[in-house]
């Protein structure tokens, strides 16, 4: 069962050449906006790329590592990750300085998003992203089998 009516659906399979990609179960919410609600705030995805990828997982080290986060600004998205499940403090009970930031199942749900950005910025942003301006592809930059098993979604 779709969410649109048949009269969009025909008006959205008209417009185009290609077949309109439409959900077969009706949403209560856009999927893509609920997601973004978190992760689309500003240093968000940022923070998840040193926690998950770059392995930056202390407090000190993550601000060093984004120019222009401030702390305030880090320790309000720690705190949003952690309370929508993307993140864990492990540590830091007893001795409060070691705390440290792990990716939960959900956080590394996203690493796939991250690695597709990194792609979709490697090719249509070469201009600023490479110094020799020329686009690559993900296996160029990530040729690692560690990257290819996040890619399909294989722990």
């Amino acid at each position: 069962m779709s969410q649109f009516t048949e009269d969009q659906q025909s008006e959205l399979t008209s417009n185009d050449e290609e077949s309109a990609i439409l959900p077969q179960v009706k949403f209560a919410q856009c999927p893509i906006k609920t997601s973004l609600g978190v992760l689309g705030k500003k240093w968000t995805m940022l923070v998840l790329r040193d926690i998950g990828f770059l392995k930056i997982v202390r407090f000190n080290r993550i601000l060093e590592s984004i120019p222009g986060l401030t702390p305030r600004v880090l320790s309000m998205r720690l705190r949003e990750l952690e309370d929508e499940g993307f993140i864990e403090c492990v540590g830091g009970k007893r001795h409060p300085i070691m705390v440290v930031w792990k990716l939960t199942e959900k956080g590394r749900d996203t690493m796939p998003i991250l690695l597709q950005l990194t792609a979709f910025g490697s090719k249509w942003h070469s201009d600023v992203v490479f110094e020799d301006k020329r686009p690559r592809t993900l296996n160029e930059i990530f040729p690692q089998p560690e990257a290819r098993r996040i890619m399909m979604g294989i722990r």
